[in-house]
């Protein structure tokens, strides 16, 4: 019997990663609706260690190590992948705060003082201040003109977005290895660097702060845990062609984290079992096509948040849990489908231009001129 390996498997044009992106940007929204309708706290992956919305976070990790590094590898420039990361997350991004400060929050700042007047001029979480704070994807300020103070999650107009900072963080990660040689010649460093962190981890689960002691920097915890399983995603796509996909594989990977799950280990073995049970279904599931009118899963994952806020603050939340994460998704994707085409692609294609052209005309000034020198 033939074994098959991952890059026997892997075709940039014909997987569900777009699938599986869209259904974990549901699954975020799922989980917060809970505490945001005040149904509860976060729905919990069957224990006490993971939120359906923390599970869903790290395997986008997963995902997004896995291509990120595989866009490093295809491109020629380290400047031209910055750029092209930057075009990706930032539109979005941007827009999304605009959206909050002059749409969200001033509709209800209008509701509960029957006007707009000194909407800009607040002093407290200053909606200029809001965007300025957040400018650079770290959310520095969460609130807008102390809004949102009676709903069930107070004051919060977008607790999703946190995790771009993190995102970026090992985007600039992942071009620092590719200048240093490291993706081309010495992949066995970034398996090196992710038993690291899942070494960290492990002591982190048992002794809090643990990681801290170790480097300062890892005070966050999250500078453990996400650049930990980004770098899983990234060690699949580098050593593809050593890695067995196999069914008996995929089936052991599952109901060991189901065990996992119950007996209270998840945090311990999920960030080696996640990333095999992702990349089967990746190229497994039949959904090769979800992505043929576009990707609108960033589009959901950065507007469900506020939205929820906004029904919430309309009382749609006492329609009961489905009408309310129902209503959430539907009027999402409607929001996440004009983000893609409005905002997120116009940019994305930006990615195909030769900006070498738009030098040329800069280097034959400059050559005229010396020679004329």
């Amino acid at each position: 019997m033939n074994i098959i390996y991952l890059n026997d498997i892997f075709n940039p044009k014909k997987n569900s990663f777009t699938f599986l992106r869209f259904l974990l940007a549901s699954l975020v929204v799922f989980s917060h609706s809970y505490p945001i309708g005040g149904f509860g706290s976060e729905a919990m992956l069957g224990s006490i260690q993971e939120s359906y919305g923390g599970f869903a976070v790290c395997n986008f990790f997963v995902l997004s190590g896995f291509l990120i590094t595989r866009s490093y590898s295809t491109t020629n420039s380290i400047w031209k992948f910055l750029l092209n990361r930057i075009l990706r997350i930032f539109p979005g991004f941007f827009t999304c705060l605009l959206v909050t400060i002059l749409i969200f929050a001033p509709t209800i700042y209008l509701v509960e003082n029957n006007t707009l007047n000194g909407y800009f001029n607040i002093g407290t979480d200053n909606p200029i201040e809001y965007l300025k704070a957040n400018f650079f994807l770290e959310v520095k300020q969460y609130g807008i003109a102390n809004l949102l103070l009676n709903n069930p999650y107070p004051k919060t107009f977008n607790g999703s977005i946190w995790t771009l900072i993190y995102e970026f963080k090992c985007y600039i990660f992942v071009g620092f290895l590719g200048v240093m040689g490291i993706i081309q010649n010495h992949k066995k460093v970034c398996l090196y660097l992710f038993l690291f962190l899942w070494f960290i981890s492990i002591f982190e689960t048992g002794m809090s702060g643990f990681s801290g002691r170790i480097f300062p920097y890892f005070s966050d915890v999250n500078m453990v845990r996400l650049p930990m399983y980004f770098l899983a995603g990234a060690t699949y796509f580098l050593f593809q062609e050593s890695i067995v996909v196999k069914k008996s594989f995929f089936a052991f990977a599952v109901v060991l984290t189901i065990f996992s799950i119950k007996k209270n280990f998840y945090l311990l073995i999920a960030p080696v079992t996640l990333p095999y049970i992702l990349f089967y279904l990746a190229f497994k599931l039949p959904f090769t096509k979800f992505d043929k009118y576009g990707d609108f899963s960033y589009g959901l994952y950065i507007y469900a948040f506020p939205i929820q806020q906004m029904l919430s603050f309309f009382g749609l939340h006492t329609r009961g849990f489905l009408s309310y994460f129902t209503l959430s998704m539907a009027i999402s994707i409607i929001l996440s489908i004009l983000s893609f085409y409005l905002v997120e692609k116009p940019f994305l294609q930006l990615k195909e231009i030769n900006y070498k052209n738009f030098l040329k005309p800069l280097k034959f000034f400059v050559n005229n001129l010396t020679k004329n020198k």
